[in-house]
């Protein structure tokens, strides 16, 4: 505990690009199928089923575009720059061994966004050198 941020072997800025994770796209893709099976087995007029339905496809699709889409990344302790756009982690971020979830807010920026990372999306090495950022940080 008193050891300073310079001792920690990860402590320097980060900077990758996140490859496509089919599997996240696969389990996407499974989430939305079975929400739209839940919203069908629920009885609803059927207007508001096709809504629904429709609603939960799109966003699907759009999750799914999301993570076949390459990012680049850049993080350190102070700052995120997330495909050209410079913010500040937020108080939220989530790190696992099989998962990492930034939320970062955009400098000037109204709302927070997520960024998804999975450790197919990065060389190891690479995946925990940004948990040990992200863990670390002052949010």
């Amino acid at each position: 505990m008193g050891a300073k941020t310079a001792d920690y072997k990860y402590s320097g800025a980060l900077e990758v690009t996140l490859r496509p994770s089919r599997r996240v796209a696969g389990l996407c893709g499974l989430a939305g199928l079975a929400t739209i099976a839940l919203v069908a087995a629920t009885p609803l007029p059927v207007a508001a089923a096709t809504a629904s339905g429709t609603f939960v496809a799109c966003l699907s699709m759009d999750a799914i575009r999301r993570v076949l889409r390459p990012h680049r990344l850049s993080i350190d302790l102070a700052a995120v720059v997330v495909d050209g756009a410079a913010g500040a982690l937020r108080a939220g971020s989530f790190v696992a061994p099989w998962l990492t979830i930034l939320r970062w807010r955009p400098a000037g920026g109204r709302f927070d966004r997520t960024l998804l990372v999975s450790p197919d999306r990065l060389p190891p090495a690479a995946f925990r050198h940004l948990r040990v950022i992200v863990r670390n940080a002052p949010v």
